[in-house]
């Protein structure tokens, strides 16, 4: 199966796992829950689909490399103790709590969250005097004499012999103790992960161009070319342009580990930048695009194409993500301004009130970090909350003189800005994609290939389907031969402060 199958194989294991009865008691007993065994080549994105999974179920995730584990670690350092048995003291060995048991609970602890995922990657290359405890392990769930608690699912991940000279194969009961779920690469279900994760237009224009390079590990040659290397070549490469280093085929050979691969990509790179600058894509996003853009895109080969409608997609998406990211923002901090309003016109201090949300915010955000299950968006999210609520305590502070009626209309005008910004955002973003399919529409036609393949993108695109389905758009829908969906929106513009005053208060008597 994909990686994507698979993710959503040990999803559901551990929604299964986690249920409980009437009693509170788990379904399936701790030690029925059979740890799941991801097995897959390497770079394919075992470890990306389990920071997924965490935040797609709010879960605590832990996550260990047994290749690099030994066995005080796993079974905890021996300690003598002394024990009375039947009235007569004896000395007696036991093992204190391993370090993997020990950070469990200090991540419950730390979170306050109860239930979990323990990860422990590369299962099968564990140390030869590992190997004995692990199959304990897998039973029982039991490193030394202490269980991991219940609430907690294994899963454990590795690579296939011939990727791995230092892989161990697993005895038959082994395997028996084990829920296994094998996984390979497939470039179709990276590139809808790409759109997820804004992986650079060029990498997935030459992927689709030559999909043969996308995936190719020869362990004896040396070689080796992963899903993880396009991703992490694709932050540098966006990077360095923000900065204004070259990308050069010194820094992509750093990455893509195969002669033929990576010299193929730096040339393509080359062609990728004249196409870039041939067409501009802000002002092809704004209806600005002249004759000659639509005339130039009409006589252009096939690669030429690729290249600026993935261009094109990237550019409005990022926009889009920007303004479902700016609605969260804006729904998280709306009932926290209610708040402090509400006991800033009861007499208490703006600063106060501020700060006391600033600390909450900063403290959920700290446990999300430590539980490991924030994605990198919502991350984001928090941090603008806080930038905002910082900038709010100045302006209180330093233009409203904690003045009750000032520092109502100082937040009431901020949230109002806020608004305003967002919806400038979301109309960006809607007469940008409008604007693409116009200027398709005059250069190849409303039922071209071109057209279709346009479509197709944008229905891979996690982000651009989520702003169609919330915000609409007719034309999408005609240009796809589809009904024409109602958004989903509910309005977001309609949330204001004046509510949550009382009439006084709003008049602004005393």
């Amino acid at each position: 199966m994909n990686i994507k199958e698979a993710k959503d194989q040990i999803k559901n294991a551990i929604t299964a796992y986690l249920i409980k009865d009437e009693f509170g008691d788990y379904k399936i007993s701790i030690e029925h829950q059979r740890p799941i065994f991801l097995l897959g080549a390497p770079g394919i994105g075992k470890t990306a689909i389990m920071e997924q999974i965490a935040q797609e179920t709010g879960l605590n995730l832990i996550s260990y490399s047994m290749a690099h584990q030994t066995r005080e670690s796993a079974m905890g350092l021996p300690n003598i103790v002394t024990r009375n048995y039947i009235g007569k003291d004896e000395q007696v060995s036991e093992y204190t709590m391993s370090e993997i048991i020990a950070n469990i609970y200090n991540t419950m602890e730390d979170t306050g969250i109860r239930e979990g995922i323990l990860f422990l990657d590369e299962i099968n290359c564990v140390s030869t005097s590992l190997a004995p405890i692990m199959l304990q392990f897998l039973q029982y769930k039991i490193f030394g004499l202490h269980q991991i608690p219940p609430g907690w699912v294994i899963v454990t991940a590795g690579n296939p012999p011939e990727y791995n000279r230092s892989v161990v194969e697993f005895d038959m009961a082994t395997w028996d103790r084990f829920k296994r779920v094998d996984c390979e690469a497939v470039l179709s279900i990276w590139m809808e992960y790409a759109y997820y994760a804004g992986v650079h237009p060029c990498i997935m224009t030459y992927l689709k161009l030559h999909p043969e390079h996308y995936y190719l590990v020869h362990p004896d040659e040396k070689e080796i070319v992963t899903s993880r290397a396009w991703e992490d070549l694709s932050e540098m490469m966006q990077l360095y342009e923000e900065i204004g280093i070259p990308v050069d085929d010194t820094l992509i050979a750093q990455y893509l580990q195969k002669d033929d691969v990576h010299a193929g990509f730096s040339a393509y790179y080359d062609y990728f930048n004249t196409y870039r600058d041939k067409y501009d894509i802000d002002a092809i996003l704004e209806g600005q695009y002249t004759q000659d853009d639509v005339n130039n895109y009409n006589a252009a080969e096939g690669d030429e194409k690729l290249a600026v409608m993935l261009l094109l997609i990237d550019s409005v998406t990022y926009t889009m993500r920007s303004c479902i990211q700016m609605e969260k923002m804006i729904r998280q901090m709306h009932p926290m301004l209610e708040d402090v309003i509400i006991k800033i016109n009861s007499g208490l201090s703006s600063r106060q009130i501020l700060t006391e949300h600033i600390m909450n915010t900063d403290k959920n955000l700290e446990k999300a970090i430590r539980a490991r299950n924030i994605s990198p968006s919502n991350k984001k999210i928090q941090h603008w909350i806080l930038h905002n609520l910082y900038a709010y305590i100045d302006k209180c502070t330093n233009e409203g003189n904690d003045n009750k009626k000032k520092c109502t209309q100082i937040l009431q005008s901020a949230f109002n800005k806020l608004l305003v910004a967002a919806k400038s955002v979301t109309q960006q973003s809607m007469d940008g994609l409008e604007n693409i399919f116009r200027f398709y529409e005059l250069s190849c036609g409303a039922g071209s290939p071109e057209v279709k393949m346009l479509i197709h993108e944008l229905k891979v695109n996690c982000h651009t389907t989520d702003f169609i389905t919330k915000y609409g758009s007719d034309h999408y829908y005609q240009l796809a031969g589809e009904p024409i969906q109602q958004p989903t929106y509910n309005n977001l513009y309609d949330l204001e402060l004046e509510s949550c005053l009382a009439e006084d208060d709003v008049l602004g008597q005393p």
